[in-house]
């Protein structure tokens, strides 16, 4: 039997492809614990956000998303009726619009995304410029991604990669041991 080297080539590709992807999904990520990198910002009400949102709140769920993210846009809804269920228990959720300060026109293209989701989480609109886009954002591999910040402003656990709602066990496991303390 003589198997084609093109056919061979894509079953190959196609293997280590499922088998990276398999590999996003792992839940047993060793925790870690460090500081959340400082940042100052404004959201698209012209409300300054800063670091010092993280000790009015038990945690902080920060999610990271661009324009031309459909997994980021699609979960919007979802990360909505997150936020209203955190305002029981303590709990902020804050989206940054990783794209929206590259231009005037990321930012109304993000703007539009909001609206027709229905978001009223605060969103921040990050400074290109800024050591906190160049030196954190700038090196997000993917989108979504998602961070568990406590009240003292410390990354808690490796960040959520991929839509949270396929991960609600891990992010709600993560956000019990914070409020439990």
């Amino acid at each position: 039997m003589k198997i084609n080297r093109k056919k061979l080539l894509c079953i190959t590709l196609s293997a280590v492809c499922m088998l990276s992807l398999a590999g996003c999904g792992n839940s047993d990520i060793e925790a870690s614990k460090e500081p959340f990198p400082e940042f100052e910002g404004v959201d698209f009400e012209g409300n300054k956000i800063t670091n010092d949102i993280f000790k009015d709140y038990d945690a902080t769920v920060i999610n990271f998303w661009t324009n031309g993210c459909g997994s980021c846009i699609a979960e919007m809804p979802e990360l909505e009726a997150y936020f209203q269920d955190f305002k029981d228990i303590n709990v902020n959720l804050i989206g940054v619009a990783a794209s929206a300060g590259e231009s005037d026109e990321s930012k109304g293209t993000a703007e539009t995304i909001l609206k027709e989701k229905g978001v009223t989480y605060p969103n921040l609109i990050p400074d290109n410029a800024s050591s906190f886009y160049q030196d954190f954002i700038g090196e997000i591999s993917g989108y979504p991604m998602t961070y568990i910040v406590d009240s003292e402003g410390n990354m808690v656990g490796a960040p959520l990669v991929g839509v949270v709602k396929k991960q609600e066990e891990n992010l709600m496991k993560r956000l019990d041991k914070i409020i439990q303390k």
